[in-house]
């Protein structure tokens, strides 16, 4: 018999207190001093999230309220601005109360973004990332004078869309491979520089962006920032083209943008621009992959569960079908496995941890390809319903899943940097102590006679024994 009832699902619960795995693990992971006051900060921004972002995230998401491109104002004069519905604007701003950026520890702050995506990607969780790995390139590698410019900026929630850093790095002949890049800068006397290029998809063009290019005379990557505004208020020298019609992550723009002689500072040693790129933002970028597909994940099991607690079929929840009962628990233990390993990152990064430089690109394919799993499985659950837009939030957590795997490169190229630090030393002697000797001992084997048509097959390996290794430390917690 069907259900008379309506579904609601997760929307409206309390996301952090209904997560007994992620609350241990924070809690754990916490200095005493903090303990107290850090849990309840998260377990506010769990409800915050279930209770309000939840029904904020899910009207920005109609057909209707898509972000609008504004390329001049009633004048004619150009004003290239993304208009965003009102509820994408107060979602960003209540996200943002809740601390999502440095020097907030790494630890609550990718708590904080797991919890986000519980929503999807929601127009806020890419945006996010761009801004947190900005704030962190420019506390390290910024000027003094571009720390007092532009972190007010990025912290700033009054903004006319919160989240305001953008990331413009692929260009259509290069795509990954940013070395084929074509975007020319030109130094200017004054110390600062001119780009001019074409950039394929730029995400979030909001206030301030990182983009690359070469300098003049250079093959070299630089990396820079450019300001949608110049100092003095006026617009700068690009022009958006047109937005992208994405599949998914559609609450936030992604646009086609052109530089025409716009104005760019140069951020650290132009001719360090790659490894800057790499060790800070797309590092950052693949951290907040990992915690939004173990969120996309978390929200899937969720809405299984609930479902099929629900759902009765000849006089009983479908829960007690054997083959839904072990959907349901093949889904709860790859989502533990999931956890522990996204944890454990946290702490190896947190910590300076050499086994940080593999754990973050492999965490950047399994959790993701995880993530896709766990969505796929529950939709199965669903049957003909998980079609439905207006039924769940399965729809579109499926389409920001596959996208999550596809962004910051996808899992044959994120498998090279996986296991290029591998092959380090020190590197791979951290990974391997974390695995029993034997799980160690046939990985270090693969690693040694692999070809390049592997790659993935062999970091999917060692993410899975990483897995096991921790569930087997820890099979009474439950999920």
């Amino acid at each position: 018999m069907a259900e008379s009832q309506e579904y609601v699902g997760a929307a409206g619960t309390n996301y952090f207190e209904t997560d007994l795995l992620v609350r241990e693990l924070v809690g754990a992971a916490l200095p005493d001093e903090r303990r107290d006051a850090a849990l309840a900060e998260l377990s506010a921004f769990g409800r915050e999230c279930g209770e309000t972002l939840a029904p904020l995230i899910e009207t920005s998401h109609r057909d209707e309220n898509r972000p609008r491109l504004l390329q001049f104002d009633r004048w004619g004069n150009r004003i290239d601005k993304i208009a965003y519905c009102a509820e994408q604007v107060e979602a960003r701003r209540r996200a943002m109360g809740g601390g999502l950026l440095p020097p907030v520890p790494l630890v609550e702050r990718m708590t904080k973004a797991y919890l986000l995506n519980q929503n999807g990607e929601g127009g806020i969780t890419c945006p996010l990332a761009m801004t947190d790995g900005l704030v962190q390139l420019l506390d390290w590698k910024g000027t003094e004078a571009q720390k007092a410019r532009y972190l007010p900026l990025l912290n700033d929630a009054s903004v006319d869309t919160p989240l305001t850093a953008g990331q413009m790095v692929t260009e259509r002949q290069g795509g990954s491979n940013v070395g084929e890049n074509e975007t020319r800068a030109v130094k200017q006397d004054d110390g600062s520089w001119r780009l001019t290029g074409l950039k394929w998809f730029c995400s979030n063009p909001g206030e301030l962006w990182v983009t690359t290019a070469k300098p003049e005379g250079s093959d070299l990557v630089g990396l820079f920032l450019m300001p949608r505004r110049l100092p003095d208020g006026s617009l700068n020298a690009c022009r958006i083209l047109n937005l992208k019609d994405l599949s998914a992550t559609w609450g936030k723009a992604t646009a086609e943008i052109e530089f025409e002689g716009a104005y760019a500072e140069a951020i650290g040693r132009p001719s360090h621009g790659m490894a800057l790129l790499l060790g800070t933002v797309l590092r950052t970028s693949r951290i907040h992959v990992a915690a939004a597909s173990l969120g996309f994940g978390r929200r899937a099991l969720v809405e299984a569960e609930l479902w099929c607690a629900q759902r009765r079929v000849l006089g009983k929840p479908i829960a007690e079908l054997p083959h839904v009962a072990a959907t349901l628990q093949r889904m709860r233990t790859r989502q533990k496995g999931a956890t522990l390993a996204v944890y454990r990152m946290l702490a190896a990064v947190d910590a300076g941890d050499p086994s940080a430089d593999s754990l973050v690109p492999l965490l950047k394919i399994g959790v993701s390809r995880d993530g896709s799993e766990q969505v796929r499985d529950a939709r199965l659950l669903f049957a003909g319903n998980a079609v439905l837009r207006d039924f769940s939030i399965l729809p579109r957590l499926a389409e920001d899943a596959i996208t999550q795997e596809i962004w910051e490169g996808t899992h044959p190229i994120i498998a090279g940097h996986a296991l290029k630090a591998l092959r380090r030393e020190r590197s791979r002697e951290a990974f391997l102590s974390m695995l029993p000797d034997a799980s160690a001992n046939l990985l270090s084997e693969r690693l040694g006679m692999y070809d390049e048509s592997e790659a993935v097959s062999v970091c999917e390996h060692a993410y899975d024994s990483l897995k096991d290794a921790l569930m087997l430390s820890r099979e009474s917690v439950p999920v």
